[in-house]
């Protein structure tokens, strides 16, 4: 499974790398861990998996992952479906060349 640690406000988040995800979206409880109101980010409706919107607030927010510090757009929200943080393509995909090793089981961020 390609999780991986980022930080966020001096945070560690576990994040599913999901190169089918368009956004990054991660639960209200990891925002509330962080101290971040939810609803203070700018509402969208996000599609998800299964077809349905789900109510997301957009943060622009300041990520580490590893040794790269960047700001990318972070989705907050308590309808998130699965048990995870997702990490989507959208502010991260276009700043790094992110390769999946199924043979080492391993991924990589390089920064463009």
């Amino acid at each position: 499974m390609p999780i991986i640690p980022v930080t966020i406000h001096d945070e560690k988040v576990w994040v599913y790398v999901d190169s089918g995800a368009m956004f990054s979206i991660f639960h209200k409880r990891t925002a509330r861990r962080m101290g971040i109101n939810i609803q203070d980010g700018r509402l969208q409706m996000i599609v998800v998996g299964d077809g349905s919107y789900i109510p997301t607030y957009l943060h622009d927010l300041k990520l580490r992952i590893g040794e790269f510090e960047i700001m990318a757009s972070i989705g907050f929200s308590e309808r998130l479906g699965v048990g995870f943080n997702i990490l989507g393509r959208k502010g991260i995909f276009d700043q790094f060349q992110v390769c999946f090793n199924d043979h080492i089981r391993k991924v990589t961020f390089q920064k463009i």
